[in-house]
């Protein structure tokens, strides 16, 4: 279902109407089969966008290419199976989480013995609850 509705969404910002391109486009390529949960979609338009699906019992992948408003091409690659959905962008346009925050501080010296202290009591096997308090077993 999350496939559909990205692909739904994928398909109307790639049909956005642009000011610099016509505003109608020819279906070039469409290639569609299905037989029971299996199928397969192949789909090629003249302003650039490409589909390329299959599914089956065990899952969806596909590749997905259109030009984005700036004229940049844009591929998305999606495998989704039982180990969830992992989209790839070879052209690069997925968000990439940034570098990690170096501190501008030492880490106070009370901090660094209340750390230990809790490493201490999780080793003897003191557990908290989700607010905070030693739970008696």
């Amino acid at each position: 279902m999350k496939t559909a509705v990205f692909v739904a969404l994928l398909a109307l910002a790639a049909a956005a109407p642009r000011p610099d391109k016509p505003e109608s486009a020819e279906l070039l390529h469409d290639e569609r089969e299905q037989e029971g949960a299996s199928y397969s979609t192949n789909v090629e338009i003249d302003n650039g966008i490409l589909i390329a699906e299959s599914g089956d019992d065990e899952g969806v992948q596909g590749t997905y290419v259109f030009t984005a408003p700036n004229g940049e091409t844009v591929e998305m690659r999606l495998v989704a199976n039982e180990n969830g959905a992992v989209y790839e962008s070879p052209s690069g346009h997925l968000p990439v989480a940034p570098l990690p925050v170096q501190a501008i501080h030492p880490i106070p010296e009370h901090a660094l013995e209340a750390i230990e202290f809790a490493s201490q009591q999780r080793a003897a096997g003191v557990e908290w609850d989700q607010q905070g308090f030693v739970i008696d077993n």
